[in-house]
């Protein structure tokens, strides 16, 4: 990660953070766009959604994405202000609760998430789609929302 374009270059002094603010919104853009298609997936009849090839790979992509874009910005952040390296995606988020960037209800949430998208690509054991579903409708896509507020709230107030 040290030449991710999300990292400046200079030192961390007091609270300012060296990751870079206008990197932070891309990724945060990117977890947006992908939180917007599981609204619109999850909107569906759950049995109209799990009955579509199409419907169920949009949906499992976006867990993917969103999960891997708000994972890059955790282990930036992680590395770049307490020179931290996480070792798994479940890992830095839960680190991101310890350091108080998110509450730690949040990062148990997104924990739980990485898991998920641990699942797909990895495929465990045979990938449950409804699973993936009912986890988005209840309570995925809040715990996504919320913990982009609040690392929003870190870069911004973070980031001269």
């Amino acid at each position: 990660m040290e030449n991710s374009p999300l990292l400046k270059s200079r030192e961390r002094r007091g609270d300012v953070t060296r990751v870079d603010r206008h990197a932070a919104e891309r990724l945060l853009s990117e977890a947006r766009e992908a939180l917007e298609e599981l609204r619109e997936i999850t909107s569906l009849e759950r049995d109209r959604v799990l009955s579509d090839r199409t419907l169920v790979f949009s949906m499992r992509y976006s867990i993917i994405l969103v999960v891997e874009s708000l994972a890059d910005l955790a282990f930036a952040i992680l590395e770049r202000d307490y020179g931290v390296c996480p070792e798994s995606y479940r890992d830095a988020f839960a680190r991101l609760g310890r350091k108080g960037v998110v509450r730690p209800s949040i990062a148990e949430g997104m924990e739980r998430l990485a898991s998920l998208r641990n699942l797909i690509v990895h495929r465990y054991w045979e990938v449950d789609d409804g699973r993936i579903y009912d986890e988005a409708v209840g309570g995925g896509m809040k715990v996504i929302e919320k913990f982009m507020r609040e690392v929003e709230g870190y870069v911004e107030t973070e980031d001269p």
